[in-house]
């Protein structure tokens, strides 16, 4: 019985997304009531009215490090879209990799997990979801791509959920960082054909398999390395810089090729004046519809920026230390510690400066801007809020230590259990970090007392936990307010949801390998 109560809340979620096809505002709301209501209804999960009111306000406070990081993002956005600088962009990463499918490769399996490696918290998802729009997918397409990009969650962040949980259960940061390679290891080479799937259909995928699997090999490979050397938390960076290397040198094998081909000088020529007529007719064309004039380094400039001064900020340890220990909201009895200076939310919001001053068109549209960007991060803000709330109240009322007991109880069998029950925990809370915090402790306890290796038991929490946080409602909402579609959580949701399922059977059935 106590199983059934715990699960409320879940089954309220799952059934008002994917069911019912509600808004997320509404679903949210509705699995916040349920998760309340359980602790009133039932003696098993009481939580006295201070208890019940703490952990909501935990739920608010979790809430603040994602808000940070999602409205300055919004208005960068925004402020690119004001000069057309997606669509310049777009046709920025057009030049660089001509060919569509490749496109979609090295943005998935390149650029997303690098910057989702080094700001964590969703922005890699954030960053490459306009992108795909400026290429011209559409918003499905968009937001879809967007999610799949979420392959490298367990490095995130500079692997900060990785490095939580091997502190929490003393392993070595680097152990857990390649067992979570190992099992997730086929992973990036399906979500990369996933998505060759989804923005070409099933000839993008006869074309370009071999690219698809062959970039994925190249991240898993990296992210096994470099957790070794230099480490677990720049694995990510590396290993998805590795990965934009080899599809750019491969996209244009064939174009230096042609270079050199005699035969085929002139037509180059031709191409490229070409190509120039029509930047400029897409520029003319754009000051028509009353749109600024602005150059693709304009557009470059801001993401180069925010990168380098997040990169500088994780990397210089004296500054890393500063940045982390001063202008820090810090409040012990709600779990909020918020480094203001630290948190990727602050240099965006940086880099969102700065791009007013590098476009210098925008300064008097700035309000109607920042207004649309509020516009647009509300309804996902109040549905994150209240999805994060219901977690903290399932986990103060023992509903998720439950079922982990429950769990625990199959013994050897529980191989078969663990990664599912380590997705539940990302599902549940929409971040790695969160779930590593709340699993990891009865994922050691369990090894003790089954005797199985802690390392491939945690290696499975941490690989499954993350790769369920794809279609989690909290990642799913940072996805619809990116792509600016209400309603595409539900979407997200059904489309996903069996891919995620595949992953962590995979991890499972790796798991049951590794262990004799």
């Amino acid at each position: 019985m106590e199983i059934i109560i715990a699960t409320m809340p879940l089954w309220v979620a799952i059934v008002m997304l994917v069911v019912l096809q509600r808004p997320s505002q509404q679903a949210g709301l509705a699995t916040l009531i349920a998760a309340i209501g359980s602790t009133l209804l039932f003696p098993v999960f009481r939580l006295f009215p201070g208890q019940l009111l703490l952990a909501l306000v935990k739920g608010l406070a979790t809430s603040l490090s994602v808000f940070y990081v999602l409205f300055p993002s919004l208005l960068l956005y925004y402020l690119l879209k004001s000069v057309d600088g997606m669509s310049l962009l777009g046709r920025g990463i057009s030049r660089l990799v001509p060919e569509r499918d490749l496109q979609v490769l090295l943005l998935v399996i390149g650029f997303a997990p690098f910057a989702e490696s080094v700001s964590g918290f969703g922005v890699g998802t954030i960053l490459v979801i306009p992108l795909f729009l400026a290429l011209g997918y559409s918003s499905a397409q968009s937001a879809i791509l967007g999610i799949l990009g979420q392959m490298a969650v367990p490095w995130g962040g500079l692997a900060i959920g990785t490095v939580l949980g091997a502190e929490i259960t003393n392993l070595d940061p680097s152990i857990l960082g390649s067992t979570t390679a190992l099992l997730t290891a086929p992973l990036p080479v399906v979500y990369g054909l996933v998505a060759l799937a989804v923005s070409g259909g099933k000839k993008s995928v006869q074309r370009r398999w071999p690219e698809a699997i062959a970039a994925g090999v190249v991240l898993t490979i990296g992210v096994w390395g470099f957790s070794w050397i230099p480490g677990v938390e720049l694995a990510g960076v590396l290993g998805s810089t590795l990965v934009m290397s080899f599809l750019v040198v491969w996209a244009n094998r064939k174009l230096f090729h042609k270079l050199f081909h005699k035969a085929k000088r002139k037509r180059t020529v031709n191409l490229v004046n070409t190509a120039r007529n029509s930047s400029e007719k897409t520029a003319h064309d754009s000051a028509e519809h009353g749109i600024t004039k602005v150059s693709l380094w304009q557009v470059i400039a801001p993401y180069g920026i925010l990168t380098a001064i997040l990169l500088i900020s994780r990397l210089v340890v004296p500054l890393k230390i500063w940045l982390k220990s001063h202008f820090v909201i810090s409040i012990a009895a709600i779990n909020l510690n918020l480094p203001l200076l630290y948190n990727p939310g602050f240099y965006l919001l940086l880099t969102a400066l700065a791009t007013v001053t590098i476009l210098g068109t925008v300064v008097h549209k700035l309000r109607v801007i920042t207004i649309q960007a509020w516009q647009q991060f509300m309804p996902g803000a109040i549905a994150l809020a209240c999805f994060l709330a219901a977690s903290q109240v399932m986990q103060a009322s023992g509903m998720i230590a439950s079922l982990g007991m429950a769990a625990a109880t199959l013994g050897d069998k529980y191989i078969w259990v663990a990664p599912w029950l380590a997705a539940l925990g990302g599902w549940i809370t929409g971040s790695n970090t969160a779930s590593n915090a709340l699993l990891s402790q009865l994922q050691q306890e369990v090894s003790i007392q089954s005797g199985l290796p802690l390392e491939w038991l945690m290696g499975a929490q941490n690989g499954a936990s993350a790769h369920a946080t794809m279609i989690s409602p909290a990642r799913a909402i940072i996805a619809a307010t990116a792509v600016g579609w209400s309603g595409a959580e539900v979407f997200l949701l059904r489309q996903m949801g069996l891919v995620v399922l595949g992953a962590v059977a995979v991890i499972m059935s790796l798991l049951v390998l590794a262990i004799p």
